[in-house]
């Protein structure tokens, strides 16, 4: 067989290595002396008897093969299909280990030479990709611009009073400095540019280094990846422990523009607000102690999950069980692989926390958000492959499944409603359709949210609501005649007998009694009222029948 791999060592690859492998299907029949690329095992009794960077021999695949000809279920060889499996095609070569070293010493063992080092890295990395955060306008403050944008040519932009004309104008001088980002080292981009009055850079080098000097101070952790042949830091994750009042005023959380050294007084955070606002999701109050990130970043050179991983785990090795088992709260990008990482090693996300307008997330314990990294590099690839998946899933239809939705039903299209819920079998009544999951939000904060969240919403009591786009409970759209009702204040049930093929719906006014809802209705049915109001808006004789069949949220029947 040509270009195909075989090896007698057992253990030429680790769990990782062959995890992260191109791979190919094929017979096995013949995989002998093939490496492995997935885990395979008898149930019962469930004992993996292959996993990723095993060398198949004739024994294992007779075992197999004996075993499904026996009536065993053998999970993950497609013997229906004519016996499958995936092993791979080439072995993965890296140059990391080979051209960095990585190193990880308490923060306060910091000399103030390595100090200055880490705040001039800081700063040169994020005015370059993928943050852009070089400079800013003071009638912008939030608006990050690359160093390699034509500063005079902005400056004119801002006279042109067609807001249209001048929008089209700033697009296009941003996708010219954006062509040629990269073009010039780091450090001239950020030390040879005059900017046009009214501007000023996002970091200062001298703020930059008081700020990371006073930061280091804390009880925490330093990783640096350093170039082995120049010694220059190539990468930086800063991990550190204080109250939750010390760390509103040393992060941006209090002030975002807080490395330039220009107060913005309108994009202050007040205390209290923030406080609140951190009471009410996390259960946190100013002195509680708790961990964040304050710097993660790498050189394009390096960028790339495997980096990251390797700057985590080894942190990860050197965090003491005090630290460990505190909360860790971190500001993170809306979007983005970053995003979609911080996502899926943390338990919350929650947006409009902070007034910069970036989301947060959370973990009770930080030892949870190290367990991937601390475990073997294909757990934690396979939570980042999950969470990018549900990402994929989401960006593309706007739903993604939920391990609490019913089986019996089909998510389709189904014209101007959107995406509908359709029985695929006869479903009795009582049984749980899907669950609302997501954050609970107050409806102050409620527009700091994306349009997806506040387009998903259920209200739970007079001001709080359950935000999120994942699960079926999303696609179940309105009906004045709805079959379904809700309990527990976010799970959807159906209130009778559902035939196979039917569309299942519940009425938006059972839990709704804001003054935010006003919608045209589309449900057709012979009760139809036309516009979607709240639950003060239905007739004496709905409410009383909508009660009679419990589909009422239990928190209006409280009012």
């Amino acid at each position: 067989m040509t270009n195909s791999i075989y090896f007698d060592d057992p253990n030429i690859l680790d769990l990782w290595e062959a995890y992260a492998s191109p791979t190919e299907r094929i017979c096995i029949s013949q995989a002998a002396g093939r490496i492995a690329a997935s885990t395979i095992r008898q149930y019962p009794p469930g004992i993996p008897e292959v996993i990723p960077g095993m060398i198949y021999s004739e024994d294992t695949i007779s075992n197999l093969t004996s075993a499904f000809h026996a009536g065993a279920d053998v999970i993950g060889v497609d013997f229906e299909s004519g016996g499958f499996i995936d092993v791979l095609t080439e072995i993965p070569k890296s140059n990391l280990v080979k051209n960095f070293k990585i190193k990880t010493t308490y923060a306060e063992n910091v000399s103030e030479e390595t100090c200055v080092e880490i705040a001039d890295f800081f700063r040169a990395g994020f005015c370059t990709a993928p943050y852009f955060h070089f400079a800013f306008h003071k009638d912008d403050p939030l608006r990050a611009l690359p160093a390699t944008l034509d500063y005079a040519a902005w400056a004119q932009s801002l006279s042109i009073v067609n807001k249209t004309e001048r929008g089209l104008v700033q697009e296009r001088l941003l996708s010219l400095a954006l062509s040629t980002e990269g073009q010039k080292k780091n450090e001239d981009l950020v030390n040879s540019i005059h900017l046009p009055e009214g501007f000023h850079q996002w970091t200062n080098k001298t703020t930059c280094r008081l700020l990371m000097r006073d930061r280091l101070q804390d009880p925490g952790y330093v990783t640096l990846v350093r170039d082995k042949r120049t010694n220059d830091i190539v990468g930086l994750l800063h991990a550190r422990m204080g109250t939750l009042e010390r760390l509103f005023y040393s992060e941006e959380w209090h002030d975002p523009l807080i490395f330039s050294g220009l107060k913005h007084v309108e994009l202050l955070d007040h205390p209290e607000n923030f406080y609140k606002k951190m009471k009410f999701h996390f259960g946190l109050n100013p002195s509680t102690r708790l961990m964040t990130i304050s710097a993660q970043l790498l050189d394009p050179k390096v960028r790339g999950g495997e980096m990251f991983y390797l700057m985590m785990r080894d942190m990860a090795k050197m965090v003491s069980p005090i630290h460990a088992s505190l909360p860790i709260l971190c500001e993170i990008p809306s979007e983005g692989t970053a995003h979609i990482l911080n996502v899926a090693i943390n338990e919350r996300l929650v947006f409009g926390a902070l007034k910069n307008g970036h989301p947060v997330v959370f973990c009770h314990k930080k030892s949870a958000a190290l367990f991937p990294f601390i475990a073997e590099k294909s757990h934690w690839r396979q939570i980042l492959k999950a969470a990018a998946k549900s990402e994929r899933q989401f960006n593309r239809q706007h739903f993604v499944a939920s391990k609490s939705d019913c089986p019996d039903v089909n998510v389709i299209l189904n014209g101007g409603m959107g995406l509908a819920v359709f029985a695929t079998d006869k479903i009795k009544s009582g049984t749980r359709i899907a669950i609302f999951e997501g954050e609970t939000y107050e409806a102050e904060h409620a527009l700091a949210l994306p349009v997806e969240m506040r387009d998903h919403a259920v209200q739970t009591g007079p001001k709080t609501y359950v935000f999120g786009y994942k699960g079926l409970a999303h696609c179940l759209c309105h009906s004045c005649d709805p079959n379904c009702g809700i309990r527990n204040l976010t799970e959807i049930f159906t209130a009778r007998d559902i035939e196979k093929g039917e569309q299942l719906t519940w009425d938006y006014r059972c839990t709704e009694n804001s003054t935010w809802v006003l919608e045209k209705c589309l449900c057709g049915s012979k009760r139809c009222t036309g516009i979607v109001r709240n639950y003060d808006s239905l007739l004496p004789t709905i409410k009383k029948e909508y009660q009679s069949k419990n589909m009422l949220s239990e928190w209006l029947l409280k009012e």
